[in-house]
Formats: C-alpha cells, structure tokens, sequence
C-alpha cells in the first residue's frame, strides 16, 4: 500500500506537468498550423493566379497583333474598292438598314470583302452600317450563329464596351463577347466625306483557350476550394476540377452570396474583362488543424506514456525498491535480527542516509545482544 501510494504521489505531479504541456503545445502548434495552412492556400492561390494571369496576357497580346494586322488588310481591301458612302435602305434579315458602299461596291448582304480577308489572315470580319442614330447593324459578316447561319441583322452591343468608343469616333481593341462566344477583335469606325460616321469596319478572331481551361481545370485549392473564370456578365467559363467542389451553380452561388463561411480572392483581368475567382471553405482549414491537433495530441500522449513509465521505473529502481528494503531491514531488527548488509549504504543521497542510520542501528542491536549474552 505505501509502494503504491508513495508511487502514485510522486508520479501526479509529472503526470500533470506532462499533461499541461502537452495542451499548451497542441495548442500553440494549432495555431501556427492554422497560419502555415493559410499562408500556403494563398501562396498557391498566387502562383497559379499570377500563371492564369500571364497566359491571358500572352493570348491576347499575341492575338491583338493579328487582328490589327487583319484590320489592316480589312481597310486596304476596302480602300482599293473605293471611298465609303452611304447608301439607300435594303433589306437585311428582315430589318430596313441602310446599305453601304465602298465606290460603286454595295455591302449589304454581299460577303466577298469579308471573307476574302479572312480567306487571308483567318478569324472573322464584318461591316456594320450605321442605322439611326447609334444603332450599328451587320449588313456583311461571316460570324455565325448557332444554328450556322451568318449573324447579318443582328445589332452591335448598345451596352457594350465598342460603343463608348465608337461613338467618341475612335477606335476598340479588346474582348468583347459576341453572340455569347470572347473574341478578340478590333472596331475602327467608318467615316464618310463630310467626316460623319456611317459603319464600323470589325475584325475578330475567337478566342481558342483551350490551354487555358486544362490550365484552370488542374487547379487546386486545398481540399474543397476552386479557381473559377467569369467573362464580363457574370457567366462562368473555366473553372477547376481537381476538389471536391466541383459543381457550377455551387462556384456561382458562393462568388454571388460571399458566404462567411468562404475566403473568397477576386481578381479583374486586364484587357478582357473577365473576373478571375479563388475560393476555399474555412472547414478546410480547420479539418487540417482538426487532424494535426489529433496527431500532435497522439504524440504528446505516446511521449506522456513513456515518459511515465520511464519516470516509474526509475522511481522504483531508486526510490521504492531501496526503501522496501530497509523497511524488511527495520522489521527485522524489531524481531531481533541484525545480521544485515546494505548495499544502500554507498548512495549519496537520502536513501543513503537512511541506510546509514538503520546500519548504526543494527550495529548497536548486535552490540547490546552481544552484552546481554555474555552475562
């Protein structure tokens, strides 16, 4: 009972002190993993945002020096058929729309200017004829509409980005999204002798960003997040499939709602009008702190553990044993036996103290048993 109590007394104290510092590593580990974590998510949010950043660059910077280059062959094409003028209304998809003519070349509904440019240099062409006052109508392209046809009679933007320009009478050069599709394209207006506006020439090449969406579709943000691509109205175009969110009205629904719950980064990029999204949910973070806490827990245990068995073994082996010893000693002395040895004699410490004493008892028992006997 005293080996057990005076073990259990010495080993609390350790027990506790293991114990406290095993929650204040777990929790002060925690924390810094908690930071780590988030530091690394925006780290890899900015190496693969910058990456998506600078291959939208690169496209467009490579393929607005086609479209000028186009727009260029567009205009000498058109110069050489002769100066621009308005002509009288036609009919083009249904619509009444003033005709245009280069020279004595009519455009409405006529095709070969535009498709000998772009039999050239590729992409898209179209001559727009100015129809009342701001109203611009397609009376020669070759883009098509869905079903393939030629998009003539249909209406430039009036909400766009080109008309702001146009009617500054100047020149656009950038993306705009056309019949649901970017393009990079290149609006210069037409203007007639008396320096009015009555057409814009337009070249345009569809944007091919197929490495782009392999770029974005192996992008990852820790476990649940994604890196997502919005054009200009709001509709999403890439978007990652690496997480577990992987769903696109969920990605549209947390960059429109900003959940709480969410680290939402937006960036704008440059030149195309697209918004470039990151996001990942904060249970992320926490499901990795959650784990490294367990692991960190686990070990401060395992460490607890042996250091107690540890701290056990060397209680016994310098504490308990010795004095388990001399308790016998002193029993037997009581019971009149002093023929002892005591190896415990040679300790420096208390032990050996005790030993010491009970040695001097027993040689004093010897000497008075001796006497007594001699009598």
């Amino acid at each position: 009972m005293f080996q057990r109590s005076l073990r259990v007394r010495l080993l609390l104290p350790v027990l506790a002190l293991v114990l406290i510092a095993v929650a204040a590593s777990a929790w002060i580990l925690a924390a810094s993993e908690a930071t780590r974590i988030r530091e690394e998510a925006g780290g890899a949010i900015d190496r693969q945002t910058n990456a998506l950043q600078s291959l939208l660059a690169v496209t467009r910077s490579i393929m607005l020096d086609q479209v000028k280059s186009s727009m260029r062959l567009l205009r000498n094409e058109s110069d050489r058929l002769g100066h621009p003028a308005a002509g009288p209304q036609v009919d083009v998809a249904g619509h009444a729309v003033n005709d245009l003519q280069f020279g004595a070349e009519r455009q409405a509904n006529h095709f070969d200017l535009v498709d000998d440019v772009t039999r050239i240099a590729g992409g898209t062409a179209t001559i727009f004829s100015r129809s009342g006052n701001d109203d611009y109508i397609r009376i020669a392209t070759n883009v098509k509409k869905d079903d393939g046809s030629r998009a003539v009679g249909t209406q430039l933007d009036p909400n766009g980005p080109v008309i702001v320009n146009i009617r500054k009478d100047t020149s656009f050069y950038g993306v705009v999204d056309i019949l649901g599709s970017p393009y990079v394209t290149g609006y210069e207006p037409i203007f007639s002798a008396n320096d009015s506006v009555i057409g814009i020439w337009y070249v345009g090449y569809k944007t091919d960003l197929d490495a782009l969406d392999r770029v974005i579709s192996q992008a990852s943000v820790l476990n649940s997040g994604f890196i997502a691509l919005f054009d200009g109205k709001g509709k999403l175009r890439f978007h990652s499939k690496t997480g577990i969110t992987q769903s696109p009205e969920t990605m549209e629904q947390v960059v429109t709602q900003n959940p709480a719950d969410w680290v939402i980064r937006k960036q704008e990029v440059p030149g195309w009008g697209f918004t470039l999204v990151a996001a990942y949910p904060k249970s992320d973070v926490d499901s990795q702190i959650h784990r490294q806490s367990m692991w960190i827990v686990g070990i401060g245990l395992l460490i607890c553990v042996l250091l107690l068995a540890l701290q056990s073994a060397l209680i016994w082996s310098r504490v308990l044993k010795p004095v388990q010893r001399l308790t016998a000693v002193a029993d037997e002395l009581s019971l009149g036996k002093w023929n002892h040895t005591l190896d415990e004699v040679n300790l420096k410490d208390e032990i050996g103290t005790l030993a010491r004493a009970i040695a001097r008892l027993s040689n004093s028992v010897r000497l008075a048993m001796e006497r007594l006997s001699k009598r």
